[in-house]
């Protein structure tokens, strides 16, 4: 009787084990893919900056006086 007792608690202990080491593999994957959602947000928010950074260029360099002006501030940054 003592020996299937000792089986049995062998058993559940490894149970316990492999159940413990599901949860953390789940845990470590739960926060792998929160740490990439956050990397894709950030990326698609440099995205969005650096794409009104150039059409706000653009917008300026559209126009004869808008091409002038920028000329004119690219002459003062140089000297």
């Amino acid at each position: 009787k003592k020996r299937s007792e000792n089986i049995s608690r062998k058993n559940l202990e490894k149970l316990d084990i492999s159940m413990g080491e599901d949860y953390i593999n789940q845990t470590f994957d739960m926060l792998d893919s929160e740490i990439d959602k956050a990397k894709r947000r950030e990326i698609k928010k440099a995205r969005r900056k650096k794409l009104k950074g150039w059409k706000r260029l653009e917008k300026m360099n559209c126009g004869r006086d808008n091409k002038k002006r920028l000329k004119r501030r690219t002459k003062k940054g140089g000297e």
